[in-house]
């Protein structure tokens, strides 16, 4: 009888041990199918937002990294966003949809939020491909650019009209060769009242090394290196900034797109800065003009 006892009771114990396991695996099943359910719920858009997020992060950390310890070189391949040191970043979003540049490069506009301020930056996403050990890794890089709107007016200077119309001038105002000519993506010419010279002519060379400037009708000319480049892999058509500067003068443009006027070229409101370095006198004006690019 005791016997028989002992025997059933192993057996109950025995049953009971064998059912954890199995309530237990199950418990895991279900905690990993609610993982797996939400990371696919996460939305392509909130996979870009982390991605932006995790690299302007790194960029400001790197900069940050950079200006404490000069002598640590980072390459960041940024130059053309403007952010405070240790800033952090709050949230993302993208504003407009992704524009598609080629199979391995698209941009889109995003709205940053961070401790103090909010700002909007153009990112732009490459993709491409690389083999290692017989297998394919996709790598991406993400470059930011900072979105700017002309800012025609402000308290300290005097408010600038809308042109209407390309303000016209004929060849025989200028001392470019036809070859500069030729060479320009856009040339433009830029009122300067109340200077010596009256009017400023400018061209953007197509090469986007090198602008040409004029000083009044048939002066000197002079070539003038480009500093702060516009982006490469923008949409044509889209908005553009780009300074030039020599040892004398500084030239900011920032171009913003306008109705078309001339077939095959792109027309743009350019917001003109003409600065004389030696006596930091400026010339600001609005112009219209037609570009091939």
């Amino acid at each position: 009888m005791k016997l028989k006892l002992v025997y059933s009771i192993l057996i109950i114990i025995f049953l009971g041990c064998s059912k954890n396991p199995s309530r237990e695996i199950d418990m895991k099943e279900n905690e990993a199918s609610e993982i797996v359910d939400e990371i696919t719920s996460i939305s392509k858009e909130d996979a870009y937002s982390i991605l932006i997020t995790q690299k302007l992060q790194q960029y400001i950390d790197q900069k940050t990294l950079t200006k404490a310890y000069p002598d640590f070189i980072i390459e960041t391949g940024q130059d053309r966003i403007f952010l405070e040191d240790s800033a952090v970043v709050k949230k993302v979003e993208l504003i407009e949809p992704f524009v598609v540049i080629s199979d391995s490069v698209k941009t889109v506009k995003t709205k940053v939020t961070f401790e103090s301020k909010i700002d909007t930056l153009t990112t732009i996403i490459k993709t491409s491909d690389i083999k290692m050990d017989g297998e394919i890794f996709k790598t991406t890089k993400v470059i930011f650019e900072t979105v700017e709107k002309p800012n025609i007016s402000n308290q300290n200077s005097p408010k600038i009209k809308d042109p209407k119309h390309v303000a016209r001038f004929t060849i025989r105002d200028l001392s470019f060769t036809w070859e500069e000519i030729n060479a320009c993506d856009c040339l433009f010419m830029v009122n300067a009242i109340n200077t010596p010279y009256k009017k400023l002519y400018f061209g953007r060379f197509k090469d986007n090394q090198n602008g040409i400037l004029q000083l009044g009708k048939n002066t000197t000319k002079y070539v003038i290196p480009i500093k702060n480049p516009r982006s490469k892999v923008r949409k044509p058509g889209s908005f553009w900034t780009e300074t030039y500067q020599n040892d004398d003068y500084q030239i900011r443009l920032k171009a913003s797109k306008a109705t078309p006027k001339v077939k095959n070229k792109y027309t743009y409101y350019i917001d003109f800065t003409f600065t004389e370095l030696s006596s930091k006198k400026t010339i600001r004006n609005l112009v219209l003009a037609n570009c091939k690019s």
